[in-house]
């Protein structure tokens, strides 16, 4: 693969890339109370925290960090589930009682809402590990008010007593919550009164370090992150932008290709992606990735999208990357059946040893080396 190391003069955008790369290094000299907030985009591929990202959080972690759990939604939770903050919606041990899950396509950070009815509850656990502090000093919950009253009661341990939580307002609306003593906690949200309409939570340490906050909805395409409808943007722009961001992941693209969508079409979800992220975090760096292709039959192959997405990006001063550059340009090779394996049976999915071991290693020197992809020797141009 090549790599420009000289890049043209750039507004904002790219020079912000370039100050999180040094914000990243003093996080690495011990530098005190310094936070770098990852918010990522994306699909399966991305909520489903096993192929890749776990591990990239743990790396970055380690290296530079902790900072706290970040955004943990109430759709496909944090970016460290399934080790040190669990949460998931297939288990009744996380998830009960009567609730309503959105559709996709939400105007929500990761693409869905939750809303309960009285009895209703669902919990979030921590697990600290030698890497993980998951200590926490700041909580809050994010909810869409219906103009009524609607109240829940949470408690962080099971033998903590119970708080009250009342629910308000119209709109994007948050409330704080108290803080665990403990850094092992097993916090529980229960409906008391309404119908609350949940996003999800946000929660730090006082530490620095790296923070890493999942957006992503399994089955989501471009579409379900971007409408051209003026009250649902504004939603999204209000409750995405209670989550601090210094830099944005965005990986989408897969499911456009399962789903058939145009690039066209796609490329149209994505400046209007963009353009929210600028509106609510304008310093905030923003990455665009591409999925390799599979084996999976689709009507365009992901260099269509490429086509369309590259030259954009570099014209709005955008950090693209190609996942086909890390995977090289012979599909069959990497295929579940083939000589290097890294796509599992499904035809769609990293196996997350091999596939997501280098998702997770490509987009840690994307961060911390802040360097664009300039295409692949014989692969997507």
């Amino acid at each position: 693969m090549a790599y420009v190391d000289d890049v043209r003069p750039a507004p904002a955008p790219v020079v912000e890339v370039r100050s999180a790369s040094e914000r990243l290094a003093g996080l690495g000299k011990g530098k005190a109370g310094e936070v770098l907030d990852i918010s990522v985009i994306g699909d399966s591929y991305s909520a489903g925290q096993d192929f890749y990202l776990n591990a990239l959080t743990q790396r970055l972690a380690k290296d530079f960090g902790f900072a706290g759990p970040g955004y943990v939604g109430f759709n496909h939770g944090a970016a460290l589930g399934g080790t040190n903050v669990k949460y998931t919606r297939s288990s009744e041990k996380y998830f009960s009682g009567d609730w309503d899950v959105s559709r996709l396509g939400q105007a929500s950070p990761d693409s869905r809402t939750v809303t309960g009815r009285a009895g209703a509850w669902l919990e979030v656990d921590s697990s600290r590990t030698t890497v993980i502090d998951t200590s926490i000093a700041q909580a809050r919950l994010l909810y869409l008010g219906d103009g009524k009253t609607n109240e829940l009661r949470y408690r962080w341990s099971p033998s903590d007593p119970w708080q009250a939580l009342t629910m308000t307002g119209a709109g994007v609306q948050e409330v704080q919550l108290s803080v665990p003593a403990s850094a092992d906690w097993a916090l529980r949200l229960e409906v008391v009164k309404g119908a609350p309409t949940l996003f999800g939570l946000w929660l730090a340490n006082n530490r620095g370090g790296v923070r890493v906050s999942k957006l992503a909805a399994s089955g989501a395409a471009s579409a379900d992150f971007y409408k051209d409808d003026s009250q649902w943007q504004t939603q999204w722009k209000a409750v995405v932008s209670k989550i601090p961001a210094d830099v944005y992941l965005i990986m989408l693209g897969g499911n456009d290709q399962g789903f058939g969508v145009k690039p066209e079409a796609y490329l149209e979800n994505m400046k209007g992606l963009v353009r929210m992220i600028r509106e609510i975090h304008p310093a905030a760096s923003i990455n665009v990735i591409l999925r390799q292709d599979t084996t999976r039959s689709s009507a365009y192959p992901m260099a269509d999208y490429a086509r369309v997405l590259e030259p954009w990006a570099r014209s709005q001063n955008i950090t693209y990357s190609s996942l086909q550059c890390a995977f090289g340009p012979d599909f069959k090779r990497y295929a579940s059946d083939g000589p290097t394996p890294m796509i599992g049976p499904d035809k769609i999915h990293p196996i997350p040893g091999s596939g997501g071991r280098l998702i997770a290693d490509h987009l840690y020197r994307l961060i911390v080396g802040g360097v664009e992809e300039q295409g692949c020797a014989g692969g997507l141009k």
